[in-house]
């Protein structure tokens, strides 16, 4: 599928460079993904037929969600990220599984390029919320492109992690990078969610780590 090569967030990109991409990638061929990102995959595709499901997966970073996915049936996917060091990772393992011709891939800010995609059956955004700013904007604009389903891996609403982003933030972006983890209000974002028409189904806790899936209201999806 073809390519965007919009403008990426300046902030990603001098944090998310080319090198912790292809650190990245290293740790997703030596391990596998995450125990969050495995979960959120496998909420997503529960009890949904994906042949020929359509997937939009924010802040893809090296492709694992959207990777796994179209291994498993769905029909195409959208990497959308901003950072263009991780959408170079992400297609060029596109192109190593062999699945480069169902993935397009999308340089930019959801919130800005949101107009210009089509709505998917299925939207991922695995631990991006946090990295974002207006937490709200970029939510309706996930939310509105989500036809059945969302998932979401964020970090958990409690005061030792938002202790812990705090000290983060402080050690390793006191440079001029503009990058800031920020731990949400889950009553907050529940609130956008479920004001979007979304349904929260499902839910699963790790230590920092909380995963989320949403249904659009009056989806039919499978037991």
């Amino acid at each position: 599928m073809g390519d965007c090569c919009g403008e990426g967030i300046p902030s990603y990109e001098r944090v998310f460079d080319r090198q912790t991409a292809d650190r990245d990638l290293r740790e997703l061929r030596r391990k596998g993904a995450p125990w969050a990102t495995r979960e959120l995959i496998d909420e997503l595709a529960s009890g949904l037929d994906l042949q020929g499901s359509t997937m939009l997966d924010v802040g893809a970073g090296v492709g694992a969600v959207h990777l796994t996915l179209l291994a498993r049936g769905a029909a195409s996917a959208v990497d959308v990220d901003g950072s263009g060091a991780y959408v170079a990772v992400a297609r060029e393992e596109a192109e190593r599984t062999g699945l480069a011709d169902r993935v397009q891939h999308v340089v930019g800010d959801l919130t800005l390029v949101a107009p210009t995609l089509e709505p998917a059956d299925v939207v991922a955004l695995d631990r991006v919320v946090c990295c974002y700013g207006d937490m709200a904007s970029l939510l309706t604009a996930a939310s509105t492109l989500a036809r059945r389903r969302l998932g979401r891996v964020y970090p958990r609403d409690r005061w030792w992690i938002r202790a812990g982003a705090a000290i983060g933030n402080l050690a390793m972006f006191r440079r001029p990078a503009g990058y800031r983890m920020r731990v949400h209000r889950a009553a907050a974002v529940a609130a956008l969610l479920g004001a979007a028409g979304l349904a929260n189904v499902a839910h699963r806790d790790g230590r920092a780590w909380r995963v989320e899936t949403w249904e659009r209201v009056g989806a039919a999806v499978a037991p």
